[in-house]
């Protein structure tokens, strides 16, 4: 998709204003300039990203007349959201976008007036196992933004009285027999 170029706007009447045809313009527009922040530094990535994540907010969650301008823009949005700072995150958070709509999809199928047990059930398993994929994306963007693994501790005050110890870092612990205690066990008992 070329981004000075407009997608071709069905026309369910034979007659289209000259003012839809501009509102859908903006919002083309609008769309591609919400890309260029998405981080992904070639333009037909971009303009791809931008189709396909349009193409994965499902078709039942938007009116029949949403154009695809309008998907463009929604999807654009969705994207920039996330805060996508290169071309993985920017693959990654469509991805995610995709899952979600799938999870919500399968939480309103298990949810349907006259759904048999074994129908919910199945679209509840469904959904439960698209969570566990998006908390695993969660974990995964957060590792490429740099997000995971900082902990932050301040210690403010510390008093260590005479014959004290104090221990500044992680401490963890061992079972004995694998290297805990003090030693004490082994004094002596060097051949």
């Amino acid at each position: 998709m070329n981004k000075n170029a407009t997608p071709k706007l069905s026309k369910s009447s034979p007659i289209v204003s000259t003012k839809k045809e501009s509102e859908e313009s903006e919002r083309f527009t609008r769309a591609m300039q919400k890309m260029k922040s998405s981080g992904v530094r070639d333009q037909r990535l971009a303009d791809k990203l931008l189709v396909q994540a349009a193409g994965a907010s499902l078709s039942h969650w938007t009116p029949k007349d949403v154009s695809l301008c309008q998907r463009l823009e929604l999807a654009a949005s969705a994207l920039t959201e996330m805060e996508p700072s290169n071309a993985t995150e920017a693959m990654l958070a469509l991805q995610m976008i995709a899952v979600h709509d799938a999870v919500l999809l399968f939480l309103m199928r298990a949810t349907q007036e006259n759904q048999t047990f074994e129908g919910s059930d199945a679209n509840v398993l469904r959904a439960t196992r698209l969570m566990q994929v998006f908390t695993a994306q969660l974990e995964a963007m957060q590792k490429l933004k740099g997000k995971t693994g900082q902990q932050k501790v301040t210690v403010e005050h510390v008093h260590v009285h005479q014959g004290g110890q104090a221990i500044v870092g992680a401490v963890m612990s061992t079972t004995p027999g694998e290297g805990a205690g003090d030693g004490a066990e082994n004094i002596g008992n060097t051949p």
